[in-house]
C-alpha cells in the first residue's frame, strides 16, 4: 500500500512542475501509420503505410500567477514532410502539406491535463489533428480516465524515475454516433486496441519531455471467422534537439484575457476547442435513382439465385441505395410491377436499410392488408432479425398491428418481430432506453393476460420468449405450472432467456415450481415441457433433494421413451459440467433411484451435441434432439446449428413436431390430441411463426394419395442483413481510424415428403441452403492521405436432412441422416494508400481459399444400426 502512496505522491509532484516560461524547447517528431493484416513488427510483402515527419516547437507563453500548475503552451509545426513506402522502407513525396505554412496553436495545461485548444480553423486537418496527437503527450495525470486526442480512455501508468510508461485502451470518441454499433456477438466484429507510451522526463523534478515513443495499433477481425484480420500500426517518436529563448510572453491574470491578446498579435482565426482529434467530413454520395439501381442488380435477386453468393453479393451493393431512400422512393419500388418478382428480396432490402422513411413506407403500404399476405410476412421476419434496430421500428410494428384486426398469422408474426426486435434494441445498452423497454414488456405481458383462447397465449408467449425479458420469469412460471401447450412454450421461453446472476430463478420458491412442473403436481405436464423444466433445473445447481426428484423418474418405465430422453440429458448436462457430473454419480447409486434403470434405458430416444466446422478461428457445431414415441414414431425432433466463440449464438434451428400421431404406430391416442404435424425454425435467435404440414387424418391422405408434398415447399426464404457494425479509434497522431463491417446471409430452406401407401413407406428432406458474405473495412484518414483495407470471405453450401420411414409394422423403422457438399471458402485482403490532389496510388492484394470436404455426419447408434437395416 505504501509503494501505491508513494507512487501517487511522485506523480503528483511531477504533475506541479510545467515548462520554463519563455523557453522554446525543439523537437523532431515522426509517426508512421502502416496497415497490415498482422499485428507484427514485420510483414510479408509490399508496405502499405504513410510517414510523417515535422520539426515541433513547445514554447510556454504564459503562466498564471495566481496557480503555477496553469500554463499556456504554444506548439508549431515546421517543415513538415510526407513520406511514402518504397520496397522495405519510405521515401520523400512532394504533396500538399509542402505547400502549407502551419499556424501556432495553444494549448491550456493544468496539473498534467490539456484543457483547451486554440487553433486555426482554416488550417489543414493533418495539422491540427498531429498537434493534439503531440499535445496529448503532455498528459501526465493519476486518474484511471483522461481525454485526449482519441477520445475518453482507460490509462494505467508505470513510472520509475523520470521515466513514465502510459498504456491506453477503451477510448470512445464525443462525436462517434453509438447507434452504428451492434451488439457484441458472433454477428458483429471485434476490435483490439492498444497503446504504449514511455516518455522520458529531463529529471524527475520537471514535467518536460525529453524523448517521447509511442507504438499502438488497432486489430479488426469478425467474430464469424477470426483469421481473416486487419491491423493498423502506428509508431511515432518525439525528440529534443535543443532550446532557444522566446521573447513573446505573456502577464495578464486571466486566460481569456492572454487569448484575446494573442488573438491581435497573430495572423490567423484562433478558435477554442477540445483536445478530441477533429473528424473528417464524411463526402455524401451523390443520391441515385433507386430504381435504376435495384435494375441493375434485378438478375442476381432472383429467386433462382437465392442461397448464392450472386444475391448476396447484389443485396450488399444494394443497401446503401436503400439506406438513403426516400418514402416515395419506397412507394414507388413496391408499386413498380417489373420488380414484382423479387418483390420479396426488395423487402428484405427495406427492412435491412433500417431507413425509418423505408419502414414507414412500407408500413403504409400493407396498411389495409387484413388476410394473410406471404409478402408483408417475410418483410416482418426481416425485420426481427436487423442487427441494429432503433425505437421507431418498434413504434411502427406496434401501431401497424393495433391499427386492424389482422389476420391470425399475420398478428403472430407481428407479436413474435416486436419481441426479437426488443431483445436486440436491449443488447444494445449504450442507448437502449431502459423505459421503453419497461413500457414494451408490460405490454407484452397485457397482451398475454388478454387472450381468451390457447392460440392466442401461445403467440404472447412466443414474443416474450423473443423479448426474453428476465422480469417476465415469475409470469412464465405461471403458465408453466398450468399445463398444455402453454406450458411447453412457457418453459421454453423461460430456458432461452439469458439471465446470467438468475435472480429470478435461484430463488427456492421459482426452484420449487420448477420441480412442481417436472413433478407434474397439480396439472399434467407434457413430456417435452417435463424435460425442459429439468434442463432448467440442472442448470441452478440445485439442491440435492431436486436432484433426487428428478433422477427418480429414471426408474420410472411406464413411460420409456420420456425416461430415456431424460437420461440423455443428464448425461449430457455430465459431460459440460464436472461438478453437475460428480453430484449426479454420487446419487445414482442410491436404492429408490436405480444405478441399472438410470443408465440403460430401453427407448430410441436421444441427443447429442457434435462440430460440424472446428478450427482455431472458425467453431460452429450441430445438435440433434429425437424425443420418440411408443412405436419408435417421431414425437419432436430439434436440430441446432450454433456458432461456439465467441459465445454460443444460434445460428439456425429446425424443429420438426407431431401430435396425434401415436395411433398411427398402434399405440393409444394422446389425450386431448388432435392430429397434426409442423416445422418450427429459429433464425439468428429469433423464433418465427410455426409452419404446420397437416392438420386431420384427412388433409394427411390427401398430401398421401396426391403427392403433393413431393415437391419441395418453401419453409423459408430471404435475404437478410447479418452483420451491420461500425466504430471509430482515433490513433495517437490524430489519424481517425473508422471501423466497418457488412454481413449478408442468403438463405432458402425447404422441406419435402414423399409417401407410398403401397410400399408403406416415406421419404423426407429437409434442405438448408445458404451463402454468407461478410465484407470488414478500415480507412485510415488524415485528410491528406487514405490508408484503406478490407477483408472479404464468402461461402456457398446445403446441409441436406434427409429421413427414411418405414411403417409396415410397428415398432416403425427409421433412418435420419445428415450431409453436406463441398465447400470452398474464399477470403480476400485488399490494401491501398492514396494522396489527396495526387493521382499516387499503392495497392497489395492477397487471395486465399480454404477447401472443406464433403461430409456424412455419424448420428447416434442406434439409428445407425436401423439406416443399415433398411439399406
Amino acid at each position: 500500500m505504501w509503494r501505491v502512496k508513494l507512487y501517487l505522491l511522485f506523480l503528483f509532484n511531477v504533475v506541479a512542475f510545467g515548462y520554463d516560461l519563455g523557453v522554446t524547447h525543439k523537437y523532431s517528431y515522426e509517426t508512421t501509420t502502416t496497415l497490415d493484416e498482422e499485428c507484427i513488427a514485420e510483414n510479408e510483402g509490399k508496405v502499405v503505410g504513410q510517414r510523417l515527419t515535422a520539426k515541433v516547437h513547445l514554447t510556454s507563453v504564459w503562466q498564471n500567477p495566481q496557480n503555477s500548475e496553469q500554463e499556456l503552451i504554444k506548439i508549431e509545426i515546421l517543415n513538415s514532410k510526407l513520406w511514402v513506402p518504397k520496397k522495405s522502407s519510405f521515401v520523400e513525396y512532394q504533396s500538399e502539406l509542402d505547400k502549407i505554412t502551419s499556424k501556432p496553436s495553444f494549448i491550456l495545461r493544468e496539473k498534467g491535463s490539456v484543457n483547451k485548444i486554440w487553433d486555426d480553423s482554416a488550417e489543414t486537418l493533418v495539422l491540427r489533428n498531429l498537434k493534439r496527437g503531440i499535445a496529448s503527450l503532455l498528459e501526465i495525470r493519476k486518474k484511471e480516465k483522461e481525454v485526449d486526442v482519441s477520445g475518453s480512455c482507460d490509462v494505467l501508468y508505470e513510472v520509475n524515475k523520470n521515466n513514465i510508461r502510459k498504456r491506453k485502451s477503451n477510448c470512445f470518441h464525443s462525436k462517434f454516433d453509438k447507434s452504428l454499433t451492434q451488439p457484441y456477438g458472433v454477428r458483429s466484429m471485434s476490435t483490439q486496441h492498444l497503446l504504449s507510451t514511455d516518455c522520458l522526463l529531463l529529471d524527475d523534478k520537471s514535467n518536460t519531455l525529453s524523448k517521447c515513443s509511442a507504438v499502438e495499433y488497432v486489430k479488426t477481425i469478425s467474430n464469424v471467422w477470426r483469421k481473416p484480420s486487419l491491423c493498423v500500426n502506428a509508431r511515432s517518436q518525439l525528440t529534443l534537439d535543443g532550446t532557444s529563448k522566446e521573447t513573446t510572453v505573456y502577464s495578464n491574470q486571466n486566460i481569456e484575457n492572454v487569448i484575446e491578446e494573442i488573438k491581435k498579435s497573430v495572423s490567423s482565426n484562433l478558435v477554442e476547442d477540445v483536445i478530441e482529434a477533429l473528424l473528417p467530413h464524411q463526402e455524401q454520395n451523390s443520391k441515385n435513382n433507386l430504381a435504376d439501381n435495384v435494375k441493375k442488380y434485378q438478375e442476381g435477386l432472383k429467386q433462382a439465385n437465392l442461397a448464392k453468393l450472386k444475391s448476396a453479393l447484389a443485396f450488399y451493393k444494394l443497401l446503401p441505395s436503400f439506406r438513403s431512400a426516400t418514402k416515395d422512393d419506397i412507394i414507388k419500388i413496391l408499386q413498380n410491377k417489373k420488380f414484382k418478382p423479387i418483390q420479396g428480396q426488395i423487402l428484405d432490402l427495406i427492412a435491412a436499410s433500417s431507413n425509418e422513411d423505408s419502414v414507414k413506407a412500407t408500413f403504409e403500404y400493407y396498411k389495409d392488408v387484413t388476410d394473410y399476405d406471404e409478402m408483408l410476412e417475410r418483410f416482418l421476419i426481416s425485420l426481427s432479425i436487423i442487427p441494429r434496430p432503433k425505437e421507431y421500428v418498434m413504434e411502427e410494428i406496434k401501431i401497424f398491428l393495433e391499427s386492424k384486426k389482422r389476420d391470425e398469422k399475420i398478428r403472430a408474426t407481428l407479436i413474435t418481430t416486436l419481441g426479437a426486435v426488443l431483445k436486440t434494441y436491449g443488447m444494445r445498452y449504450d442507448i437502449a432506453n431502459n423505459q421503453v423497454l419497461e413500457d414494451y414488456r408490460t405490454y407484452l405481458e397485457k397482451n398475454l393476460g388478454e387472450c381468451k383462447d390457447q392460440s392466442c397465449i401461445i403467440t404472447a408467449l412466443r414474443g416474450l420468449r423473443n423479448a426474453g425479458f428476465v422480469r417476465s420469469i415469475p409470469l412464465l412460471l405461471d403458465y408453466a405450472q398450468k399445463g398444455g401447450k402453454p406450458a411447453l412454450e412457457a418453459v421454453l421461453t423461460i430456458r432461452s432467456i439469458n439471465d446470467p446472476e438468475q435472480i429470478h430463478l435461484k430463488s427456492s420458491e421459482s426452484e420449487k415450481r420448477l420441480l412442481n412442473v417436472f413433478l407434474q403436481v397439480g396439472n399434467k405436464q407434457d413430456r417435452s415441457t417435463r424435460s425442459i423444466a429439468a434442463e432448467i433445473l440442472f442448470d441452478l445447481k440445485p439442491k440435492t433433494e431436486v436432484l433426487k426428484g428428478i433422477l427418480s423418474a429414471l426408474s420410472d418405465q411406464s413411460d420409456p421413451e420420456f425416461a430415456t430422453f431424460l437420461a440423455a440429458k443428464i448425461f449430457k448436462k455430465a459431460d459440460e459440467d464436472n461438478e453437475f457430473k460428480s453430484r449426479i454419480f454420487k446419487l445414482l447409486p442410491e436404492k429408490y433411484i436405480s444405478f441399472y434403470y438410470s443408465t440403460s434405458q430401453k427407448g430410441s430416444s436421444s441427443l447429442f451435441k457434435k462440430p460440424l466446422i472446428n478450427s482455431g478461428d472458425m467453431n460452429i457445431s450441430y445438435g440433434i434432439q429425437m424425443e420418440m414415441l411408443e412405436g419408435n414414431l417421431l414425437k419432436r425432433s430439434v436440430f441446432n446449428v450454433n456458432f461456439e466463440a465467441p459465445e454460443v449464438s444460434n445460428l439456425l434451428t429446425v424443429g420438426m413436431f407431431g401430435e396425434g400421431l401415436a395411433s398411427l404406430a398402434g399405440g393409444e391416442e394422446e389425450e386431448g390430441a388432435t392430429l397434426h404435424a409442423g416445422m418450427e425454425l429459429t433464425l439468428l435467435g429469433s423464433s418465427l411463426r410455426p409452419y404446420i404440414f397437416f392438420t386431420g387424418t384427412s388433409e394427411l391422405m390427401g398430401h398421401a394419395w396426391s403427392g403433393t408434398a413431393s415437391t419441395p415447399t418453401p419453409a423459408l426464404q430471404g435475404i437478410f442483413s447479418f452483420s451491420d457494425d461500425e466504430r471509430l479509434i482515433v490513433l495517437h497522431n490524430g489519424m481517425a481510424t473508422q471501423m466497418q463491417l457488412r454481413g449478408v446471409l442468403s438463405t432458402d430452406l425447404s422441406a419435402s415428403v414423399q409417401i407410398s401407401l403401397w410400399s408403406q413407406n416415406s421419404q423426407s428432406q429437409v434442405a438448408n441452403a445458404a451463402a454468407l458474405l461478410m465484407r470488414g473495412s478500415v480507412t485510415v484518414d488524415s485528410g491528406l492521405s487514405s490508408l484503406q483495407g478490407a477483408f472479404q470471405f464468402s461461402g456457398q453450401s446445403i446441409v441436406n436432412f434427409n429421413t427414411d420411414l418405414v411403417f409396415s409394422s410397428s415398432p416403425f423403422q427409421m433412418c435420419l441422416q445428415m450431409d453436406h457438399p463441398d465447400i470452398a471458402l474464399k477470403y480476400d485482403n485488399h490494401r491501398s494508400l492514396s494522396i489527396s490532389g495526387s493521382k499516387y496510388t499503392l495497392k497489395q492484394t492477397k487471395r486465399r481459399k480454404r477447401n472443406i470436404p464433403s461430409k456424412s455426419y455419424a448420428l447416434h447408434e442406434r439409428n445407425n444400426e436401423q439406416c443399415r437395416q433398411l439399406k
